[in-house]
């Protein structure tokens, strides 16, 4: 290709790359991902297949294949350029997050690796750029791997991302042994055997992606019939290629993922092959229609690896799969409290009569006594059969609201408010979450507060995650209310400085079924239940209010307390 003309292609892909970045900063729409997925996967299509399979064996190339050809190395271009661009932003989004040392360590560490990838695209790059990017490229590789690794991270993804991880430092292996452990062995010995290892680690990658990369939970990801359907497709459609025009498939096969096929007879791992492409074929699918908007973030990860290939000859062959696990690599930590929040909210506890609900409340008010001195009960009833249970007192000066939601005789959710009725939509200052156990569901999210950080007690942050400032958490909390935090507290706790302190956890979602309420007692008719966590939980949040609300001035009359949220919000 002529250097004005390589020039000009160039300039080409850097003006489409800045308008796409601005895209990419879009919250909704044509992002520059999505243009990256296409153009890969045009080029695949185009560059790596129909240009040298449709080439003619002998004399000038038509017309047509001339166009497709620049086609093809237009996009070759536009590919490795863009992809490099987004490595570029999103390396430098992270070290400028301050996310921690092993977090710019990692970043600049696969920009640096990027730069190498990228520089054929612009420079004629002498040959011993080629060992330098192999080892940069393995470097970054189990960097991210490492980095992925976490008490707070998805179990799935963390142990599927050393399988991705496997077959791309195989090939890199290779290519360092090729130069310094067998250099006289090219063609035979350890470097053709690691090339078939690969292949086979390719396989199996593909083979575990439903389990580790898929939607959760599992059991609904697997019912949903779109992906089924794909899989069955993509399965039966490589069976009657191979049938039927097997040296086409072997050939195209190489050209674009690099993966050899033996070429005069059917490959003896051929049904390997495809139950792993239809497999892969079914977690995409999946991960493209998931309600979460990580796990599409994986899936269009685990998508760039793919089109990546495994035939490593050029820039993008390096910086596809590496954007790859960067994108899934970033998902590992907030996929899992996504698809736990993207999960409905319906009432799963029992409905209880009347009577035992009656019962139950007064004895909540009698144990409340001794902590609120006068205290006052009432229960409200609306539409749809949503009732609320009102209790409200004082505390050394502090304004206490406790409401219980009903529906239909089913407890939907506890909110205790202690100090000032606020306004919300203004961030907490300090936010404390419990973590529940995937099997729960989720609570539905407390106000916003940032940034999130560790209190140093790890019983506490293994039980929680807490977000805002460490100051007010340190004010509020000593060791003895962390240890009964962490034995009695569900759901959320949120402080505004000075003003307010609340409390709310849905019953059954995220949180067990009868703590602190004895749900399935009082179902049973039970009035006689216990209100002691109950009350046990309301003294501990007014000891936390004691240290950092201030108390409500004796000519200020306390705001009424905020109606019932409607049915359709909280089902």
């Amino acid at each position: 290709m002529p250097s004005a003309q390589f020039f000009l292609s160039t300039l080409t892909q850097l003006l489409y790359t800045a308008t796409f970045f601005w895209l990419s900063k879009r919250p909704a729409g044509l992002t520059a991902i999505h243009v990256l997925l296409l153009v890969a996967l045009l080029e695949v299509a185009i560059n790596r297949i129909a240009v040298p399979m449709l080439r003619p064996d002998g004399g000038a190339p038509p017309s047509w294949h001339t166009y497709l050809d620049y086609a093809g190395l237009f996009l070759f271009y536009f590919a490795g350029t863009l992809a490099a661009f987004l490595l570029a932003a999103r390396c430098w989004q992270a070290i400028g997050a301050r996310g921690g040392r092993r977090t710019s360590v990692v970043s600049a560490l696969v920009a640096f690796t990027a730069l190498l990838a990228a520089a054929p695209l612009v420079i004629d790059a002498p040959a011993e750029l080629t060992l330098t990017l192999e080892v940069a490229f393995a470097a970054s590789v189990i960097a991210i791997v490492i980095a992925s690794l976490g008490k707070s991270g998805d179990v799935g993804i963390q142990v599927g991302l050393p399988m991705l991880a496997i077959p791309l430092l195989l090939h890199s292996a290779g290519v360092i042994g090729a130069k310094f452990v067998w250099p006289d062995n090219m063609f035979d010995g350890p470097g053709v055997a690691l090339a078939h290892a690969g292949v086979i680690a390719v396989c199996l990658a593909a083979l575990a992606t439903p389990y580790c990369f898929s939607p959760r939970p599992f059991t609904r990801a697997v019912t949903r019939p779109g992906p089924v359907v794909i899989a069955m497709a993509v399965a039966g459609a490589g069976a009657l290629l191979a049938r039927s025009w097997y040296p086409a498939l072997a050939k195209a096969a190489r050209l674009a993922v690099g993966v050899e096929l033996t070429p005069g007879q059917p490959d003896p791992r051929l049904a390997m092959y495809l139950l792993a492409i239809s497999t892969l074929a079914w977690t995409l699918a999946s991960c493209v229609v998931a309600a979460a908007a990580p796990r599409r973030a994986v899936g269009a990860g685990l998508a760039l690896i793919v089109l990546g290939g495994y035939g490593f000859k050029w820039p993008h062959h390096y910086l596809l799969p590496l954007f790859g696990l960067v994108m899934i690599a970033d998902a590992v930590r907030s996929v899992r409290d996504e698809e736990l929040a993207a999960m409905p909210i319906v009432s799963e506890t029992p409905p209880i009569a009347d009577a035992a609900w009656s019962g139950y409340m007064t004895l909540v008010t009698q144990g409340l006594r001794r902590a609120l001195g006068e205290v006052h009960s009432l229960t409200t009833r609306g539409e749809a059969g949503l009732a609320s249970s009102m209790i409200v007192g004082e505390a050394s000066g502090i304004t206490v609201r406790m409401r219980i939601e009903r529906i239909e005789g089913s407890v939907l959710a506890l909110d205790v408010v202690l100090g000032r009725e606020i306004d919300e939509v203004r961030g907490a200052t300090l936010a404390v979450w419990a973590i529940p156990p995937r099997a729960l569901g989720a609570n539905p999210p407390g106000p916003a507060a940032a940034p999130l950080f560790k209190t140093g007690d790890a019983p506490f942050d293994e039980r929680f995650k807490t977000r805002g400032s460490a100051l007010a958490f340190r004010r509020l909390f000593d060791e003895g209310l962390r240890a009964r935090a962490v034995a009695t507290i569900d759901g959320w706790i949120a402080y505004w400085e000075d003003e307010r302190l609340r409390y709310r956890v849905f019953r059954g979602r995220g949180a067990p079924l009868d703590h602190p309420m004895p749900l399935s007692d009082l179902a049973l008719g039970r009035a006689s239940a216990g209100a002691e966590r109950l009350v046990a939980v309301v003294e501990l949040l007014v000891e936390l209010a004691a240290r950092g609300v201030r108390t409500t001035p004796a000519d200020e009359a306390p705001a009424e307390p905020a109606e019932p949220a409607e049915p359709a919000e909280l089902g």
